[in-house]
């Protein structure tokens, strides 16, 4: 399924710092899809790929939870526009 992080960062070098770091390892059942930071870092928005939305939630808030505060979703694939080309979600369209 597709998640989207908005994250609310208290430490934005901190918080783009350990995201840099800790998306150049995931565990296998986490892909990030594409990161979407403000101009002052002091917000960002990731897609994610992963098997529920709570895997997210308690990585990033295990993670990256003492910069920013992290608000975790599923995304609504047939109601969105613009996604990234995922071949998972040709399956979910059909």
């Amino acid at each position: 399924m597709l998640i989207i992080a908005h994250h609310i960062i208290s430490d934005p070098e901190g918080f783009w710092a350990a995201a840099k770091e800790v998306t150049s390892n995931l565990p296998g059942s986490l892909k990030v899809h594409g990161v979407y930071p403000s101009t002052d870092g002091k917000t960002g928005t990731c897609v994610w790929e992963a098997g529920t939305v709570e895997e997210v939630q308690q990585f990033l808030d295990k993670n990256a939870g003492k910069f920013a505060k992290n608000f975790c979703y599923e995304v609504n694939v047939k109601g969105s526009m613009g996604l990234p080309q995922i071949p998972m979600l040709e399956e979910r369209l059909n």
